[in-house]
């Protein structure tokens, strides 16, 4: 199996490509809030997240199921995250800030063949409509030190405004209405936090907020220069 290293080599985590996935493993069991496709929510004890690429433009079996028998595969130990992309996870981004001895790490894949707005119509209907395609800007963000769960969810909206003002700054558009996108239509954030030390503030104005506000912007930015072919600008210049 092809093993990729990325810069993400740090003292409290280190990321590698194995094959199709991107593997984040922690050197510390963490916590991590997302609303991931495996072992979504808040979960505790994580050894590692995983951003899995498959070339399927919809999945033909439950996402969770193919992302444990992944995990299983990798041989992967403990509690594990899994994200599920269309992009090639090789090409995956990395930014790393820092303050002191605070930390904050993000790591991105855009893949944008299903730009969506927020507010547009929708027609999938869980239990009854065919699953959806896999065109994904999914984030992954790691923070050196323990989070409350409040903060964690500061973290997580900080995130995701970031991802948008990434979308936007490149003039990406909605497939369906062709107003400013916000995103696809199957992101993903997750945020995760290390241990000792415990913040419970993380809003725009904290040091926190701040360096993962340009952690996040900045691998969604890179992330974005590199997408799939598809992407469709409002100048209409793929």
């Amino acid at each position: 199996m092809e093993t990729q290293m990325t810069a993400a080599q740090d003292s409290f985590l280190e990321a590698s490509v194995l094959g199709e996935t991107l593997v984040v493993s922690f050197r510390r069991p963490v916590q991590v809030i997302s609303w991931a496709l495996l072992n979504g929510g808040l979960r505790q004890e994580v050894t590692h997240i995983v951003n899995h690429h498959t070339e399927s433009p919809a999945p033909q079996e439950p996402p969770s199921k193919t992302l444990r028998r992944i995990v299983g595969r990798l041989g992967l130990r403990g509690t594990v995250i899994g994200l599920m992309t269309g992009a090639d996870v090789r090409r995956h981004s990395f930014s790393h800030t820092s303050y002191k001895d605070l930390q904050a790490i993000a790591l991105a894949t855009a893949g944008c063949s299903n730009l969506a707005t927020v507010g547009e119509p929708g027609s999938f209907i869980e239990g009854e409509s065919r699953p959806l395609c896999v065109g994904t800007i999914n984030l992954i963000v790691a923070v050196n030190y323990l989070f409350t769960h409040e903060a964690m969810l500061e973290a997580l909206a900080i995130s995701t405004e970031a991802k948008v003002k990434a979308v936007q700054e490149a003039g990406l558009v909605s497939r369906q209405t062709s107003e400013p996108a916000t995103g696809t239509g199957t992101d993903c954030v997750a945020i995760a936090s290390g241990s000792e030390r415990r913040y419970q503030i993380c809003g725009k104005h904290t040091k926190w907020g701040e360096m993962i506000g340009r952690a996040s912007l900045e691998a969604v930015r890179s992330a974005l220069k590199t997408a799939v072919p598809n992407t469709q600008h409002k100048s209409g210049v793929a």
